[in-house]
């Protein structure tokens, strides 16, 4: 257990379903033609998870003085895994995330693919190291890579199947995985912001350099409540000219979408405990969940 609790084990669940929906659900319902085999797409699966596994030991690891205040009985390095045993573990998965992704690029003969892998494993690395201390910067770091999971599927399965007879299909399924990559990219930026209002005590203690500590919760939550208000009303116009004549897509996004967002706007200018901020990151990682879950039965709500 305390080995799950180290990759975050919840996070990596919610990854490896995101691919799976996008795979059979979302690919199967409009015909995409796919590069990879079942058995090949669930080894990319494995890739991502090893790396993303990875992310978040070396995080625990270098978060450890942090997490002391932040989440105690979250800990687990030192506490019951050694750093060592830690340390290990973050290379054999990287060496095990990388080995299959460089295997999935050259299955689909696009080698140069792999550098995806090697990439998203170094920042992973300079995110934990470095780049999560620097305002704004790591937030948008992190947020970038989880849009990417949503991305992976289009360059490792769609890409390669181009042809001219397929074409204007696939690019509709590229164009509509773009918005998904850039709502999950959208929501996670304000759940890290949110997150490092709730950090704020063990941030400042290990004198990381977040929004918070930059400028002060009183504007990080102004600063929050304005960035939400332009997601609502991206939204909004979204649901207006593309989805306005399916009812069960409107209703899915009033829903789980719409609905969280007020709420969020209407409470986030009073949020000042940790409690707060809390039920706040709730509702976002809820948004996020239910959003890429729309993925996997796109003909029920767009019927």
């Amino acid at each position: 257990m305390p080995y799950l609790k180290l990759v975050r084990y919840g996070n990596l669940l919610f990854i490896a379903l995101c691919l799976l929906l996008i795979r059979f659900g979302f690919f199967n319902q409009f015909d995409a033609s796919t590069a990879l085999s079942n058995t090949q797409f669930i080894l990319l699966i494995i890739a991502v998870v090893c790396i993303a596994a990875s992310g978040y030991v070396i995080n625990n690891i270098l978060d450890y003085e942090a997490d002391r205040i932040n989440a105690p009985k979250r800990l687990v390095i030192r506490e019951k895994i050694s750093e060592k045993s830690a340390y290990n573990l973050f290379f054999a998965l990287n060496i095990i995330g990388v080995g299959i992704g460089f295997y999935i690029a050259n299955t689909i003969q696009s080698p140069a693919f792999s550098a995806i892998f090697i990439f998203t494993s170094a920042l992973l690395y300079l995110y934990a190291t470095y780049l999560k201390h620097i305002a704004i910067v790591g937030n948008l770091v992190i947020s970038f890579l989880v849009g990417l999971v949503v991305l992976l599927p289009v360059i490792f399965d769609l890409y390669p199947k181009i042809t001219s007879q397929n074409i204007q299909n696939q690019r509709l399924l590229f164009d509509i995985l773009v918005y998904y990559s850039l709502y999950a990219m959208l929501l996670n930026f304000v759940r890290e912001i949110i997150k490092d209002q709730e950090d704020i005590n063990g941030d400042y203690k290990t004198q990381s350099n977040t929004l918070p500590l930059l400028i002060g919760q009183k504007r990080t939550n102004m600063f929050v409540f304005i960035f939400c208000v332009f997601l609502l009303i991206f939204s909004v116009i979204f649901l207006g000219e593309d989805l306005y004549s399916n009812t069960k897509a409107v209703v899915y996004a009033l829903v789980f979408i719409i609905a969280p967002l007020l709420a969020l706007i209407a409470g986030i200018l009073k949020a000042d405990s940790k409690k707060d901020y809390s039920k706040f990151s709730l509702i976002l990682k809820c948004m996020l969940f239910f959003g890429l879950l729309s993925l996997g039965f796109p003909e029920y709500l767009m019927s």
